[in-house]
């Protein structure tokens, strides 16, 4: 982090939020005109009740000056309406402004943001920071911007009013801010760590519900409706208490500032009903004073609203900034020059330690891979595998060692142009919740649809395609979920051959189907790997039969490396005794 980002995450949370309503000087430039209109054209309402008393109804005026009054009221009305309408436009504009803003810079830094992050912090917390999250301070924006300011303004100019009517009983009106402002103060702390205990509920209810979701499968297929019942009924206790406990709190604090605002105007009304029978105030005076005190009154009331809004919105806006300023970010340099990457790969004394792992996932891996050869790997849960690879596609950088691309380094290359280069298929192949059309586009933006229909018959997909209702324009739903699991990895299968890759990593893609339907796509995979560096992480080791090569991995090192037929030929080989022990499971499964 440089030293002017360190400087900005220093700030407060309000202060970095106000910065970011600030950017927008213009329009608050004009919104503030126009609020400061609103207020000025509202005054006259209630003023004018003191000159309606004193010099129309005491004096027993005629019917046409009460006409009158009500006619000036009526015609004034839509003066005040328009200041009102072109305020409350620019405080909208303002807040969404800068709502959609902060909702960039979000999803900008997740964008760069390691896999490793999103693993740590996983997808039901940070759903809730963006959405529940984003609400709160939304929500408190719009408080600020639409009350707060119109409220202070018209408070303002209503106490420089008073102050040119009596300045006595306005300094007496304002006697006990500072008692108000005290409560606040004194209250704060632990109402800001009531609702920092709230916003932790709601990120661990949002787990839980994202969990609950996605099991729901495996829950009803075992019988345990009830055990995930229990475990989601927790999350929402500790959501509930957490709620009560800080709605309640915050109550007591407000109800101590209401009983503080609503005396002031019983002390005003003796004051000043004690100075009208000395003759030092009319009734009209007295009557408008008090009238006009409820907007000094109400200042201060949108002022307490706003801090109540910002209580829960403070928590919610540290949770977002723990997103903006994350450090784990992925830092390639920019590419030095174009590169059409062959996929020859070098490693060289190469290790990986998790943060907080007692041992290495990588331990001194070097390793030499030739373009366009076909890799094998296998080796126990926990061995390296996917640790490996995820090393080679560049989503975690060496702890030590180095690894070229072609014989080039990230910062020549670029990360960018290796992901362009690279393509995955996993076992759980991911469909977005679009068509099948874009869903293989996906695998190169900007394709034509003839490209499209072309991958997706390589992949042989375009049958099946074409018999759907709507054919390529099918949604997909949810993760793919209105299709087949053999359709799903056609699709994905359709989008790595638009892609083209030069390296290709298939994860298990064929271990959740049928033998069939594995057999069908096997021959597809073989098609897509032809002349392409190819990783195939297996535990169903029949996968392996078209490799050139295999790595085993054991507790991150990697122990043997050779073809299928001389691994096999090691006496007490680990590859050997894997092989031996699925053998058996596989004889024992079909008696």
């Amino acid at each position: 982090m440089s030293e002017s980002s360190s400087a900005v995450s220093r700030r407060s949370p309000l202060r970095r939020l106000l910065d970011l309503l600030g950017t927008e000087r213009r329009l608050i430039a004009r919104g503030i005109g126009f609020q400061a209109l609103q207020a000025i054209t509202f005054i006259p309402f209630t003023a004018g009740v003191g000159l309606f008393v004193d010099h129309i109804l005491l004096p027993r005026r005629g019917w046409e000056w009460m006409l009158g009054y009500a006619v000036a009221n009526l015609l004034w009305w839509p003066v005040h309406s328009w200041f009102t309408v072109k305020a409350y436009a620019c405080s909208q504009m303002l807040v969404r402004i800068t709502v959609a803003r902060l909702r960039r810079l979000v999803v900008d830094q997740m964008q760069r943001l390691s896999i490793n992050f999103f693993t740590r912090q996983g997808a039901g917390a940070l759903s809730n920071k963006v959405t529940v999250d984003m609400s709160r301070i939304e929500a408190f924006l719009g408080n600020v911007a639409n009350s707060l300011v119109v409220s202070l303004s018209v408070a303002l100019g209503t106490l420089a009013y008073l102050l040119f009517l009596n300045p006595l009983l306005a300094l007496l009106s304002l006697v006990l801010v500072p008692v108000q402002l005290g409560v606040v103060k004194a209250m704060h702390h632990r109402l800001h760590a009531m609702n920092r205990k709230l916003q932790q509920a709601g990120e661990g209810f949002s787990e839980k519900i994202v969990e609950f979701i996605a099991g729901m499968r495996l829950t009803k297929s075992f019988g345990n409706e009830e055990l995930v019942a229990a475990r989601l009924g927790q999350a929402i206790e500790n959501l509930r208490t957490s709620g009560y406990e800080a709605s309640i709190a915050t109550r007591w604090m407000l109800m101590w500032l209401q009983m503080a605002n609503q005396y002031m105007p019983v002390v005003v009304w003796c004051v000043g009903g004690w100075m009208h029978l000395q003759g030092e105030v009319t009734l009209g005076q007295l009557v408008a004073f008090t009238g006009l005190l409820g907007f000094v009154q109400a200042g201060f009331n949108a002022f307490v609203q706003a801090y109540e809004q910002w209580l829960p919105a403070r928590p919610a806006m540290e949770a977002i900034l723990g997103i903006i300023d994350s450090g784990e970010v992925e830092r390639f340099a920019q590419p030095r020059r174009p590169v059409r990457l062959r996929g020859e790969i070098r490693l060289e004394e190469v290790s990986y330690h998790y943060p907080g792992a007692e041992r290495p996932a990588l331990d001194r891996i070097s390793l030499e891979i030739p373009a366009g050869q076909r890799i094998g790997i296998v080796g126990e849960t926990g061995a390296g595998k996917s640790t490996f690879v995820d090393v080679v596609l560049g989503f975690y950088p060496p702890g030590s060692g180095w690894i070229t691309w072609d014989g080039l380094g990230l910062d020549v290359i670029g990360g960018a142009q290796l992901r362009r280069a690279t393509a995955i298929m996993s076992q759980d192949a991911f469909l977005w919740n679009d068509t099948i059309r874009e869903n293989i586009r996906f695998g190169r933006a900007g394709a034509g649809d003839a490209e499209v229909v072309e991958a997706a018959r390589r992949a042989q997909a375009h049958d099946f395609i074409e018999r759907l209702e709507r054919g390529y324009d099918t949604l997909c739903g949810e993760r793919g979920s209105k299709l087949s699991g053999g359709q799903r990895q056609r699709v994905a299968l359709a989008r790595v051959f638009l892609r083209d890759p030069a390296l290709v990593v298939l994860d298990e893609p064929t271990s959740a189907l049928d033998l069939e339907t594995e057999a069908r796509l096997q021959v597809d995979l073989d098609a897509l790997c032809h002349g392409r560096t190819t990783f195939i992480v297996a535990h169903r080791l029949s996968t392996l039969r078209s490799v050139d090569r295999i790595l085993v991995f054991r507790q991150g090192r990697i122990v043997e490396d050779g073809p299928l037929e001389a691994l096999l030929a090691i006496p007490g080989g680990h590859f050997r005794r894997l092989h031996e022990l699925q053998t058996v499971v596989t004889v024992a499964d079909e008696g």
